[in-house]
């Protein structure tokens, strides 16, 4: 069986191929492509902020049917039946399950040192189309993926990564046990979300969900301030408004110490965007770096500031799989309540990648999608 894809290469110019899928094994699920988005990391895979094996199929936000099991396959990663004709989503990354960090770590699997991503593999390598910017895709039998609730679109299938992302920004500040001694994340807290991006706008959505009393949207852009708020921020500041680092103080009287926020979730990915969050929660507050998933410049801390107000700073990298099941559950129960669909605004076919590639790194969409039955 044949399938149509897209291509990236190492320049980032990209290109249609038609490849060739095998024989779907006994543990191997077959998936028609529905749409996939594109990411800040497909962004900075185009231009050259990743290190890859390429040519790659790009996408790993994406969501599809069912075409056909294998033999050996009855349920999806969480137990519920799965068939040909059902909506599923699919984790990207898959851990080795050999090295040190499975074997002695099993509640970190992204500590592991050979984890197979896809969207990020070249597609050179069986199954060859392994991203979602393809008409179909194989499963492996290794990898986890979800059934969508019969009532959730098959379209908002491509949220589940990226609201797997911000949910697991949010409970990266947790602190088990005394989040009634504003340890953490807790219920009433005060949350600042860096970034009113989508991951912004999916923290901003599942820190209200989780019981957040003031989520503060930091942005430059008065749109994307507006949309974050219907996403759950009940306050809001346009940090181009101020000078230097001066909007720190607006944030500080908004909130409930006159101090900051108790958690910061920098989800701008801009190196200046981390040196802020140093300075914008109140002390023994907690910061959850979570916009650099690529390389993009250095960001200049000092450390006596991490020492004098004794902040709690997590790094946040994607997720472990049973994220899915949470993002899954929060688009179920909230998308009566928040704009999901409005994220994408700019769906396009495989032969307009390139202006979708083009509108996403601009910042013109918030979430361009690929489709390959258009």
């Amino acid at each position: 069986m044949k399938s149509r894809t897209l291509v990236m290469d190492e320049s980032g110019a990209i290109e249609r191929r038609e490849v060739e899928l095998p024989d779907l094994g006994p543990n191997d699920v077959l998936v028609r492509v529905e749409l996939t988005g594109i990411c800040g990391s497909d962004v900075h895979m185009r231009d050259g902020g990743l290190d890859l094996d390429y040519p790659v199929v790009p996408g790993h936000e994406f969501a599809g049917i069912v075409e056909a099991v294998g033999d050996e396959v009855t349920t999806d990663s969480k137990g519920d039946l799965v068939s040909s004709g059902d909506k599923v989503t699919v984790v990207p990354g898959i851990s080795c399950g050999d090295c040190w960090y499975c074997d002695n770590l099993p509640t970190r699997p992204l500590a592991c040192n050979d984890r197979n991503v896809y969207g990020f593999r070249s597609v050179e390598q069986a199954p060859h189309a392994h991203g979602g910017m393809s008409e179909y895709f194989v499963i492996e039998g290794g990898a986890s993926f979800y059934t969508l609730p019969e009532d959730v679109p098959v379209e908002l299938g491509a949220l589940v990564e990226p609201l797997s992302v911000a949910s697991h920004a949010v409970e990266r500040a947790f602190q088990p046990g005394v989040p009634h001694a504003r340890e953490g994340f807790g219920i009433g807290k005060s949350v600042a979300v860096q970034g009113a991006g989508p991951i912004g706008m999916l923290t901003a959505a599942t820190a209200r969900a989780a019981g957040a009393g003031q989520v503060i949207a930091l942005d430059m852009i008065d749109e994307r301030l507006e949309m974050a708020e219907r996403f759950g921020a009940t306050d809001t500041v346009n940090v181009g408004e101020y000078d230097g680092d001066g909007f720190v103080e607006a944030v500080n009287e908004l909130t409930p110490s006159g101090d900051g926020p108790d958690v910061v979730v920098e989800a701008v990915g801009h190196p200046s965007a981390l040196e802020q969050a140093i300075e914008i929660p109140r002390n023994a507050g907690t910061v959850v770096e979570v916009g650099h998933y690529a390389y993009n410049g250095e960001a200049a801390i000092d450390p006596s500031r991490l020492v004098h107000k004794e902040l709690n700073v997590f790094g946040s990298l994607a997720y472990p799989p049973v994220q899915f099941e949470t993002a899954i559950s929060l688009l179920d129960m909230t998308r009566d309540e928040r704009p999901y669909e409005e994220l994408f605004n700019y769906r396009v076919g495989f032969d307009d990648a390139e202006a979708a590639y083009e509108k996403q790194a601009s910042g013109e969409a918030y979430r361009a999608t690929i489709h390959p039955g258009r």
